[in-house]
């Protein structure tokens, strides 16, 4: 994955970038990934009520969903109007394997605050891990319509577009999510990556290369942009770079299925069959994990 740091809900690190992801990769990834998302847009909270959320918020982000779960469920039914409890609820469902509870918390949510973008960002995420991208995709054009500036907004109204088939309009979108954060201190990788994957796919691999760069720049440690820049650049022919970057995937993560499949298609092109083989063989053990 993208950062093996404990999970944190900030705002525009998305982990909406596993290419395109739907259904049951887009859950592992989402729930993996998924307390990179609140922590930094949370709004503040009121001194009368912050004792209680603020511990759930606190549990939520330190991984303790259960808990998270019990005090947010808690404090909603003392206080059925407080949108901040459905939120940490709602994520909280989800994290816990419950996601038709976790989306039926977050439309209480959109139904009660119609003007919090941060409200239906998250029920577009939920959608969109139900497979429902019509759902999603309102939910986003909802976000970004409430805060024009949202990074994260725009990067996933791409990937939704994309999961429609509406390459254009994705392509437009990541383009503003990329211009949005092109003043911002902390920049996501997520925006230049997904970019980078949309023209990768569309063959359009020059222009796919400087994206997977610029994501690496944001985030060197990013091994999904690794892997992508060196399937680009050995489009034609494979090149040193590729295995170099290959190579330094699998040295950070030796479990990469990826990473392995790529190196063994690169090794056999360039007559290698019995590395390629070793690394087929691990592809296929490490991707049923």
């Amino acid at each position: 994955g993208m950062d093996k740091s404990p999970p944190r809900f900030t705002s525009d690190e998305d982990p909406a970038g596993g290419h395109p992801l739907t259904g049951r990769m887009y859950v592992e990834v989402m729930r993996k990934f998924i307390a990179l998302f609140l922590f930094l847009a949370w709004p503040a909270l009121s001194a009368s009520r912050a004792g209680s959320l603020r511990e759930a918020l606190t549990l939520f982000n330190s991984g303790k969903y259960v808990e998270a779960f019990h005090i947010s469920s808690q404090y909603w039914q003392e206080n059925p109007q407080s949108v901040d409890a459905l939120k940490i609820l709602g994520m909280s469902q989800f994290m816990l394997g419950h996601p038709a509870e976790a989306l039926a918390a977050m439309v209480r949510a959109t139904e009660l605050a119609p003007n919090d973008p941060d409200a239906f960002y998250y029920l577009g995420r939920l959608y969109f891990s139900a497979d429902n991208a019509t759902a999603a995709l309102a939910a986003f054009e909802r976000t970004t319509a409430l805060d024009p500036s949202s990074v994260r907004g725009f990067n996933n109204l791409g990937q939704t577009y994309e999961a429609l088939g509406q390459r254009p309009e994705a392509e437009k979108a990541y383009k503003k999510a990329i211009v949005l954060e092109s003043n911002l201190v902390k920049k996501s990788e997520w925006p230049e990556y997904n970019l980078g994957a949309l023209y990768l796919g569309d063959g359009r691999t020059e222009e796919a290369i400087p994206c997977f760069r610029r994501a690496l720049q944001i985030n060197p440690t990013f091994p999904d942009a690794r892997i992508k820049l060196a399937v680009a650049l050995s489009k034609k022919q494979p090149v040193p770079e590729s295995f170099d970057l290959l190579q330094e995937t699998l040295r950070v993560d030796p479990h990469n299925a990826e990473a392995h499949y790529r190196l063994a298609l690169l090794l056999s092109k360039t007559g290698k069959p019995d590395e390629a083989r070793e690394h087929f063989t691990l592809f296929e053990k490490y991707r049923k994990q």
